[in-house]
């Protein structure tokens, strides 16, 4: 028996799904795995290179500080050499400064006898007829210092009197630097007190060290003290 071969068979059968696959799918596949490997790799590469910059920022950041922290230790140790000098001096020269300004205050007083200590805020008594104490302020004004008092008199007789008084103050040397004349106050009776308050008109920029108040009569010319 003869068999005879029908070409139209084999074209019109079509192939098996599993059998031969298409190259271009196999070709749309490779493709696709190696660009996924590819961002991979890329995003790998990215990451390494943004965490070796940050651990470099890093090291000189620590560099850097250290370097800055050291300086300041080394300012603080000369800082502290100098203040320990410093204080060391100090030591040696203040028992030196205080014996002067002792023997300068003694000289003073010894030939100005009559003066007192100035010290603020204090009430200082006084000694005489009418007048019974007295304090000073000091007020900082534009840099200088202003001197402010406040002299209270009180009449311990049985007559009337009319009070008069001058103040001056003097520097550390025992040299006058200021004044002040507290008249025109009205008359003061028999067991009455008064304050008057006004500041000290000084005529040289020094430190007051001393002062000296005394009554001034109101028939004496103004300057004369008693």
């Amino acid at each position: 028996m003869n068999e005879t071969f029908d070409p139209s068979v084999g074209e019109d059968t079509p192939p098996g799904p599993s059998r031969h696959p298409p190259a271009r799918h196999l070709r749309h596949g490779r493709s696709h795995r190696s660009g996924e490997g590819y961002q991979r790799v890329s995003r790998k590469f990215v990451l390494a290179i943004a965490l070796s910059v940050s651990l470099l920022v890093l090291f000189l950041v620590i560099i850097f500080s250290v370097v800055r922290i050291s300086g300041l230790v080394r300012e603080d140790d000369a800082l502290q050499a100098e203040l320990a000098r410093t204080r060391q001096a100090l030591s040696q020269t203040a028992p030196a400064l205080d014996r002067i300004r002792k023997e300068m205050a003694e000289m003073v007083k010894g030939r100005l006898p009559h003066l007192r200590d100035l010290v603020t805020d204090k009430v200082l008594k006084i000694d005489g007829p009418y007048l019974k104490n007295i304090v000073f302020t000091v007020l900082n004004q534009n840099g200088s210092k202003r001197y402010e008092y406040r002299l209270v008199m009180e009449n311990r007789t049985a007559r009337t009197l009319h009070p008069e008084a001058r103040i001056l103050v003097f520097d550390s040397r025992g040299v006058q630097i200021g004044s002040a004349e507290v008249v025109g106050g009205g008359d003061l009776a028999p067991g009455e007190s008064r304050s008057r308050s006004s500041v000290i008109d000084r005529f040289i920029d020094e430190e007051a060290r001393y002062f000296y108040v005394s009554t001034l009569p109101a028939d004496r010319p103004v300057g004369l003290i008693q």
